[in-house]
């Protein structure tokens, strides 16, 4: 405590004495003085703060799920096509669940990005992509994809010069791990 002040007033009013002696003091923390009980601000099950014991009720139905996760997957691998020279292939994953290659030999006939999310097999929802080479064989490309259930699926593709696509790849094969 700080030092107490007292201080003594005296007014004459119409022959009345008035005696003021106003004591100050720190204010204690309630968890420090043994009498007194510390009460939390917000009570557990009190967001607002307004009932200090109120009792809670059962839980609330489960909400809708919420929205789905943001799909970046992307990779990029070197391939050599048969009858050509190494290229950059990109795989992106896209938002709305499909899939897409990026073929650089393309030619303006045939366009640079190609859907496989076409193909048999693929899982839906896909969030995630690896794109692969063998190195025995330069002229593959293995295509994963991750879906955002877990699934985890593959396909191959032969690389040749302005390949038709996704009509130069197989189905995709189920290679999601037992869980």
């Amino acid at each position: 405590m700080v030092g107490k002040t007292l201080a003594v007033a005296a007014a004459i009013t119409g022959g009345l004495l008035a005696v003021s002696s106003p004591v100050s003091a720190d204010a204690a923390d309630a968890r420090n003085v043994p009498t007194h009980q510390g009460v939390a601000a917000v009570g557990a099950g009190d967001p607002d703060g307004r009932c200090r014991h109120c009792r809670t009720g059962p839980p609330g139905p489960q909400g809708p799920p919420g929205p789905r996760g943001r799909a970046d997957g992307i990779s990029s691998v070197y391939a050599t096509p048969t009858g050509g020279v190494p290229a950059k292939y990109l795989g992106l994953a896209q938002g709305n669940g499909t899939t897409l290659v990026r073929d650089p030999t393309s030619v303006a006939s045939n366009p640079f990005w190609h859907d496989v999310s076409t193909l048999p097999g693929y899982p839906g929802g896909v969030t995630d992509v690896s794109l692969t080479v063998p190195p025995v064989t330069p002229n593959q490309l293995h295509i994963t994809v991750r879906s955002i259930t877990g699934k985890v699926a593959q396909a191959t593709c032969l690389l040749s010069l302005n390949v038709t696509w996704p009509g130069n790849c197989g189905a995709f094969a189920d290679f999601t791990p037992p869980l």
